[in-house]
């Protein structure tokens, strides 16, 4: 058994596995089920993966690192060439920066570590050193002429998802909007788990915090379950315009700015 099969049968592994990870939060991405490393508000991967920075220009980021270990584990299976090694090596340098940066997310946004994730970058981690390792490079000059452009690109990739992630906040003032919310007796219910509400607080921007809310979900902040039962929520986002404790109407789902303050009967932002 030589050592190029050795390392193209690593590397089938770490993919491969990297690909069950992928598909799996992808499914919990789609269809918001609860995964099975949903262990605490500091550690779960449906909080991170129904996160703000979940998605890059709307598509998830399961997806991508999905197309990333499919590429890497298709090339390992379909190519004994060392080009393909090669290939894979500067793929991987490539896709660590724009993963690492998601590390940073989940520790500094986020606030919650998402074990699967974190569990597939270091088998990209993996696949990156034993690609390296079997890779013949002509001198230390060329590893560095050939991966310093891969390098910066890495980082301008993880530029752009930054700012990608970041530019679906509002950066409107909607403090107005959200007062006369209060005044209407608008409550909005909503659920630490919900991507959806994540979606809706990024409309309103900053100003959300400020907006009367009930948390659904047992392990969010300030947690009232036993309210969100007696009224009835069965989906987060939901408004409900209460008056001395009694429902007057509701609305469901996401809600676009004109559209709540519709609802609310409050003056429409320009």
């Amino acid at each position: 058994m030589n050592r190029s099969y050795i390392t193209r049968l690593v590397i089938i592994f770490l993919s491969a596995a990297g690909v069950g990870i992928m598909v799996y939060l992808t499914y919990v991405s789609f269809t918001q089920n609860q995964s099975f490393c949903d262990i605490s508000k500091e550690v779960s991967c449906d909080i991170v993966v129904n996160s703000l920075y979940s998605k890059v220009f709307g598509v998830p980021v399961s997806v991508l690192g999905l197309f990333y270990f499919v590429t890497v584990l298709f090339l390992a299976l379909l190519s004994k060439k060392e080009k393909a090694i090669k290939t894979i090596f500067l793929l991987t340098l490539l896709s660590i920066f724009p993963s690492l940066y998601l590390t940073f997310t989940e520790i500094f946004f986020i606030k919650s570590i998402c074990l699967l994730c974190e569990t597939s970058k270091v088998l990209m981690g993996g696949i990156l050193a034993v690609s390296f390792a079997a890779t013949k490079f002509s001198g230390e000059k060329n590893i560095f002429r050939l991966s310093a452009p891969v390098i910066v690109a890495g980082i301008a990739v993880a530029g752009i998802m930054y700012f990608s992630q970041t530019g679906v906040v509002s950066k409107k003032d909607y403090s107005e909007l959200v007062q006369c919310l209060n005044e209407k007796g608008v409550v909005y219910y909503k659920s630490v788990r919900c991507s959806t509400c994540r979606r809706q607080e990024a409309l309103l921007g900053s100003s959300y915090a400020r907006l009367n809310s009930v948390e659904c979900h047992p392990e969010g902040e300030n947690p009232n379950p036993e309210l969100c039962l007696a009224k009835k929520i069965s989906k987060t986002p939901t408004f409900l315009v209460e008056q001395e404790g009694l429902e007057l109407k509701r609305a469901e789902g996401l809600q676009q700015i004109k559209d709540l303050a519709s609802f609310a009967g409050c003056k429409i932002p320009e």
